[in-house]
Parts: C-alpha cells; sequence; structure tokens
C-alpha cells in the first residue's frame, strides 16, 4: 500500500501492476502484485476508476497513510520565509506561519477607574474598567498571551478576546496560496469555509494536529504543527489535497 500510494503522489496517475513492479526496492512479481491489488480493493484501500486501468488509493486509505506519517507534536525547522514561500506554490498548498513568542501578562493597571491597562512584555492593551475585571486580571499575572485568549473565551470576556486578537494577528507572518483556498471553496460551494481560513483570528485558534472533513471539504487535508524560523518560536498550519506530497513539501521547506 505504502509503495502505491508514493507512486501515486509522485504522479497523481493510476498505477497498475508492471509500473510498481518497477518501483519497489524488493524483488516481485506483476502477478503477486495483481493479487494484493484485488485484495486492497476488497478491503477498500484501492479503487478502479476503468476496468482495465490501474490503481488509485481511496480517500480513507490516504487519511491513514497521513494520520501514520506526519507527526505534529514535533517542531519542524524551517528555512527563511522567501524559502517556505517558494516551497508552498511548487507544491500548491495555503499555508500560514505565524510566531509563538508567548508574551506573558505583567502588571494591571487601574487607571482612574476609567479603564484597564494590561501590559505584556513588549506590547498593551486598555479594556474598559470594572472591579471584577481588575480582579479576574490581577489573578492572571504570568500568564501567556495565548492562555490568557483561551481563558477569556471560555468565560465570555469578548472585549478582552477582541483585544488581545489585534495583538495576535499581528504574529501571523504570512499567508501564501489563497487561490488553493478560493478553489477549495468554489468546488465545494463552501464560502463560510473560506470565510473561517482568510481570518487570521481563525487560524491562531486552531490546535495542532491533522484535520479532515471536520473543517476541510472532503478529499482535502489541513495540519498545524510547531515549526522554528531561526530562533524563533512558530506555528504552520497547511492546506491542500489529500494527493499531494505533504511529506515532500515539508521536507523541501526545511532549514538547510
Amino acid at each position: 500500500m505504502e509503495a502505491i500510494i508514493k507512486a501515486y503522489l509522485e504522479d497523481h496517475l493510476p498505477i497498475g501492476s508492471a509500473e510498481l513492479q518497477a518501483k519497489m526496492p524488493i524483488e516481485i512479481s506483476a502477478s503477486t502484485i495483481r493479487t494484493y491489488f484485488n485484495r486492497l480493493c476488497n478491503e477498500g484501500i484501492l479503487m478502479q476508476l476503468h476496468i482495465s486501468g490501474g490503481r488509485i488509493p481511496t480517500i480513507n486509505a490516504l487519511k491513514k497513510y497521513w494520520t501514520q506519517r506526519l507527526k505534529t507534536d514535533t517542531a519542524i525547522a524551517l528555512g527563511t520565509l522567501s524559502h517556505v514561500r517558494k516551497t508552498v506554490i511548487e507544491y500548491g498548498l495555503y499555508c500560514a506561519l505565524e510566531l509563538q513568542d508567548n508574551e506573558e501578562l505583567k502588571e494591571v493597571i487601574n487607571v482612574d477607574g476609567r479603564f484597564l491597562l494590561l501590559v505584556f512584555d513588549s506590547g498593551e492593551v486598555t479594556i474598559s474598567y470594572s472591579a471584577e475585571a481588575a480582579k479576574f486580571l490581577n489573578e492572571l499575572l504570568g500568564f501567556g498571551i495565548y492562555e490568557l485568549r483561551a481563558i477569556a473565551s471560555k468565560v465570555g470576556f469578548n472585549e478582552l478576546c477582541t483585544k488581545l486578537d489585534k495583538m495576535l494577528v499581528g504574529k501571523v507572518l504570512f499567508q501564501e496560496g489563497e487561490e488553493v483556498l478560493y478553489e477549495m471553496a468554489r468546488d465545494n460551494e463552501n464560502r463560510p469555509f473560506y470565510s473561517f481560513f482568510k481570518d487570521a483570528k481563525s487560524i491562531l485558534e486552531l490546535k495542532d494536529g491533522i484535520y479532515f472533513e471536520e473543517i476541510v471539504p472532503m478529499g482535502y487535508m489541513a495540519l498545524k504543527q510547531k515549526a522554528k524560523i531561526g530562533s524563533n518560536d512558530a506555528k504552520v498550519l497547511c492546506l491542500g489535497r489529500l494527493n499531494t506530497d505533504f511529506e515532500g513539501f515539508f521536507n523541501e521547506a526545511k532549514e538547510n
């Protein structure tokens, strides 16, 4: 199955037994390959578009393949922004990259009982004053901005969410491949999907992991994971068709 999927990711064409035999790193007969083809078709892993044609992996097979091959719990060291952009275009993906300098809440200042000034490592935000808000925020001193945003969302502190979002959106370094988003939305008549991923706030809120139909149309995949840009912590989000070589993309986008 792995050999078939790798061949399909290279050419995006159905593959026959003789073709696969030539690509295999071990000696195996074409007739044996055809036996495996039939078995994998019966198991729903492969499909045959035409009676006399080769096989291609099913959507479920590609999902399983990527879930096993891609790990989102380790940081990938990416090259320069220009190199990453070039690789995104080459592989026909949509990609967003955000910095992860998790600034901490250092101080909460009551300004004449009119508003509260929230002081972070390298920035400030203001919100309307209330005794409840002042008490709540003073209990969160030392929390990182991402943790604070998650807590504010959970308790319905909308004004704070809005102000923190403005700080966080500034940390999105780039979004490349918008035409891929448009194509995905057009093919599936899904404008809310397009709006979701064009909104930098939505990108920031998405947790690390591999996603299929829960957030993208069928036949596509999204992946978000930790990354490094030089010495800076970051997060990378990629979207594309299931038959895109995501593994090849990450290998190519790595720091040289």
